[in-house]
């Protein structure tokens, strides 16, 4: 068993804790997060972005889902933690184990987890399943014992902010409070509390550095029809806020929990259980009534405006440039000179970082080689770093934070000579990419219809993939946004036009290869009334692995008049030698 769960039991039994729950969030439900907030990490050695962790006096298991498998696997390897393959059946959710670790009992059950760090929706759900087994329950939700564990935690260090430009973002703070608060009157709401941190610097047209790969700052906005308070770190506003926030009222972070129990009887306070932490929720007074939904803010967001869009455009072409040069690299190169995983993250970095507009990555590159590409959201370590050899397939998926807009692309490139086994994979991937790329939704259709129809592409070789064909992208914030996303099994958010997610088929042969292809789309109206989308992503697919004869007419004139727009965009961008390769790797099929 790891030493750093032998040490968190001695502290569960010295505060008479019988399980202690730590989730991967941090005190906003954010998925990526700061290093301070890395604590199930630290204590399970499982590094994936997403995981829950529950350990008992004799027992400790590790929750993740169908992107993670794989890596969590070997991760956990001789810990003694138990992994648990979240929707695959037989593995009960986290809650529903509880229930029978409580049920098994036969004392007072004591369950405890850092509440700032869980969410209100999970610790209210907990709490109304526990109530109904008939045993004597207790929550310490108020001590971070993980914390304590771990001695040399890194400090949350605030960044300073920066503002997005409203010729960038489209719209002034202003008129988006003004927006919201019309949407607090029509639900009689007199207090409206934002605990997303993407929502909080879209809202005021801010950026920061506070979280890896997404630019937002520690922030909780509380908003009324009177007043605007924002709750910030020291550190953060060292130059106070720009003068066209005049009129927000800047106050200490920790205060919101103050000021939220400070709200007078027969209000109603408007809030996202999803992100808003249980220590917050737990400070709201009792004669407080609550609306418990997605925010304004947050359904505002995920649809872009113009501005957004273009920017979202121009990003994406300087992405292709980087993105093409690495794969002319990778295949000039791929007798010549040696490389590993991490040295091809390491140069599309560079390539992307060439171009002053990009400012950081928008997650960590997944460069698998080979196996380590049928994981799926694997990144390479220095203890897994393979080496890229002259055969087969090199799975990359990786993004940046430009300046005008965010990227997610994923390639899969041949590095050398490919078996038909791997060609014809590929193949039947692409077509469920252009499923998706050409599906025209109906307004009587739900978006499933879309993963559906993808999956069913696929399905006469067998192939299927564990991961949603389909999330949303923020603007110049997360890579990965909601509600919006189209995932197999789950309730989907209606698509609307305005939105940029992504379409990213694959499909995972364990010990082989993985393939997986992704672009961005933005969807819009059409002339007949259906919602279609158009491609952000400017690459080429990879043209060695096509095995045309298995597309269709449609789909073959597709992937040729994508090759001809993505020729047409990248060349007057490229030096001459890049851009003949480029012809050639766009030649009608």
């Amino acid at each position: 068993m790891k030493k750093e769960i032998i040490e968190l039991r001695k502290l569960m039994a010295e505060e008479g804790i019988d399980a202690y729950f730590v989730p991967s969030g941090d005190f906003h439900g954010s998925e990526y997060v700061n290093a301070f907030f890395r604590t199930r990490a630290f204590l399970s050695g499982f590094t994936g972005s997403a995981g829950e962790l529950l350990v008992t006096a004799d027992g400790a298991w590790l929750w993740t889902d169908g992107r993670y498998f794989l890596q969590a696997a070997r991760q956990l390897e001789g810990s003694g933690i138990e992994l648990m393959k979240m929707g695959e059946e037989g593995v009960p959710a986290v809650s529903d184990f509880i229930l029978d670790l409580v049920g098994s009992s036969d004392k007072e059950y004591v369950i405890g987890f850092d509440g700032r760090v869980v969410s209100s929706k999970f610790g209210k759900a907990l709490k109304e399943k526990l109530s109904g087994s008939g045993k004597m329950v207790s929550f310490s939700i108020e001590m971070d014992l993980g914390g304590k564990v771990w001695k040399d935690r890194p400090e949350i260090r605030p960044s300073r902010v920066w503002e997005l430009p409203v010729s960038s973002a489209g719209m002034d703070s202003a008129d988006k409070i003004e927006a919201v608060r019309n949407e607090m009157k029509k639900e009689d709401s007199d207090y409206l509390l934002i605990t997303d941190l993407m929502e909080s610097a879209w809202l005021l047209n801010l950026r920061a550095d506070d979280v890896l790969y997404t630019p937002v700052f520690f922030s909780f906005i509380l908003l009324t029809q009177e007043k605007a308070c924002l709750y910030v770190m020291d550190g953060t506003l060292t130059d106070g806020l720009p003068d066209r926030l005049s009129f927000v009222e800047v106050k200490a972070y920790g205060d919101i929990y103050k000021d939220i129990a400070g709200i007078p009887e027969g209000s109603t306070l408007w809030l996202d259980p999803a992100t808003c932490n249980c220590a917050l929720y737990g400070a709201v007074p009792d004669g407080v009534s609550t609306l418990e939904a997605l925010t304004p803010a947050a359904l505002m967001k995920m649809i872009k405006n113009e501005a957004e869009i273009e920017g979202m455009r121009r990003a994406h072409v300087l992405d292709g440039v980087a993105v093409t040069r690495l794969i002319k690299w990778l295949k000039d190169t791929a007798l010549t000179v040696p490389k590993t995983e991490l040295s091809v993250s390491e140069k599309l970095k560079e390539l992307r970082f060439s171009n002053e507009e990009c400012f950081d990555l928008s997650f960590e590159t997944i460069a698998g080689y080979g196996p380590n590409g049928a994981i799926i959201h694997y990144s390479p370590t220095p203890e897994s770093d393979a080496e890229v050899k002259p055969e087969g397939f090199l799975l990359v998926d990786s993004g940046g934070q430009y300046r005008g807009g965010t990227t997610d692309i994923t390639r899969t490139i041949a590095v050398g000579p490919l078996t038909e086994e791997m060609i014809e994979d590929y193949t039947y991937v692409l077509k469920a990419h252009l499923v998706m790329s050409m599906f025209r939704l109906a307004p009587e259709m739900e978006s499933a219809e879309i993963d559906r129809a993808a999956r069913a592409e696929m399905a006469p070789a067998g192939l299927d993939f564990n991961h949603g064909i389909s999330h949303g992208v923020g603007h110049v914030l997360s890579v990965h946004e909601g509600p919006n996303g189209i995932r197999k099994g789950v309730p989907s958010y209606p698509i609307k036009a305005g939105m940029i997610m992504s379409n990213e088929p694959g499909v995972y042969i364990e010990g082989s290869f993985g393939v997986r292809i992704e672009n961005l789309v933005v969807f819009r109206d059409d002339e007949a009334g259906y919602i279609v989308n158009e491609p952000l992503t400017c690459v080429p697919y990879e043209r060695k692995a096509i095995k045309k004869e298995l597309l269709t007419d449609e789909q073959l004139r597709y992937v040729n008049d994508y090759h001809k727009w993505v020729r047409e965009t990248l060349t007057p961008l490229l030096d001459e030698e890049t851009a003949k390769w480029l012809a050639a790797e766009t030649e009608e099929l």
